[in-house]
């Protein structure tokens, strides 16, 4: 009878063992490893539209900034405008006085005064001034009518930049409705979440960190190639004389410490090579991997190299190819190595595990 009281009370701890354990791992659990695949991509939806959010609003802060320094050209255009009128009125003035003498007088007067001379010295002397006067009034003429040329100049320099300015606010707008749409876009799926996921405040939550750590992330994309990438240098340089080639070799520890750990807003970002090609990373304040980019490498000319960024994940979730175009639109991801020894120029590029090398040749 003892024996199966306890067998009983055995089993009934194990079950609230077991059923403890299944609820305890159910709510720890990544989001993205216990949901289906509707979920899944449900999850990279929502993350793709606040890419896109971000990049509007960025968007939308340099159409702003853009109207602004048009508007402040426009106003020293406009002053400029005002100045040139003012004199052009002063001209006419003059202008206005001489053709209402040479109306009246006509070349008359300028004979008279030569006639009135007392010697050939008081002659020539009246023959300058007539002459220092006709050459002011045709300096007069000369300057107004550059005056009205660069008039019209400004007008047209004005029009211009107002309909820069027009176009500009047409562009504002449809950003803004763009912006608009996106956001609904985002709720709408908000709403399909919560009928999909029993708690799908996790998904707000991750909605929200990868907001905190998107400017993180488009700051580094829009910065790369400025990057002190003249500082670098290879952790292991093989020359070979005979044929005049070389392998240089940097490791991803040495190229973090050299580009990224002096930067404030970059210090917690690192580099990893691999045969996939470069990963940028970057750690929380715990140490835990916020996202990374893995990206292939290209060989320009004249020795440079772009990186074109392949994939994107944040807490483990791969985010889809759009993402990626919102943050890499219209950046250069391009950079210029070092000067290399001997003169030599790369002929081409690979990585192992951390490890980045440069073939090059004379």
């Amino acid at each position: 009878m003892m024996a199966r009281k306890a067998l009983a009370v055995l089993l009934s701890m194990l079950f609230l063992a077991f059923f403890f354990n299944r609820t305890l791992l159910a709510f720890l659990a990544p989001p993205a490893l216990i949901q289906n695949e509707s979920g899944q991509k449900l999850i990279e939806e929502i993350l793709r539209l606040d890419s896109k959010i971000h990049a509007l609003n960025i968007k939308l802060g340099e159409l702003a900034e853009k109207k602004k320094e048009l508007e402040k050209e426009l106003a020293l255009k406009r002053s400029e405008i005002n100045r040139l009128s003012v004199r052009l009125g002063e001209n006419r003035k003059k202008l206005a006085r001489w053709i209402v003498f040479s109306y009246k007088n006509g070349i008359g007067t300028f004979l008279s005064v030569l006639v009135g001379a007392e010697n050939v010295g008081d002659f020539l002397r009246r023959f300058d001034n007539i002459v220092f006067l006709l050459e002011y009034y045709n300096n007069v003429i000369s300057e107004t009518r550059n005056l009205f040329l660069l008039q019209k100049q400004e007008e047209s320099f004005i029009m211009e930049k107002q309909n820069e300015i027009r176009a500009l606010e047409d562009q504002t707008k449809k950003t803004l409705q763009e912006l608009m749409d996106t956001r609904t876009k985002k709720e709408l799926e908000l709403v399909n979440a919560r009928k999909i996921f029993d708690n799908p405040s996790f998904l707000e939550n991750t909605s929200k960190n990868w907001q905190e750590v998107l400017p993180s992330l488009d700051y580094l994309l829009k910065n790369f190639s400025s990057l002190p990438w003249s500082s670098i240098s290879p952790d292991n340089l093989k020359v070979n004389y005979l044929t005049l080639t070389a392998r240089a070799e940097f490791t991803d520890r040495s190229i973090t410490e050299k580009l990224l750990a002096s930067n404030e807003r970059l210090k917690n970002a690192f580099f990893t090579f691999s045969p996939e090609g470069i990963t940028v990373s970057e750690k929380g304040p715990q140490g835990q991997i916020l996202y990374s980019v893995t990206c292939r490498l290209e060989l320009l000319s004249n020795n440079r190299i772009k990186i074109e960024p392949v994939k994107v994940e944040f807490k483990g979730v791969t985010l889809p190819p759009e993402v990626i175009q919102d943050l890499t639109k219209n950046v250069d991801l391009s950079f210029t190595p070092p000067p290399l020894p001997y003169d030599l120029k790369i002929t081409s590029i690979s990585t192992e595990e951390h490890k980045l090398i440069l073939y090059l040749k004379k």
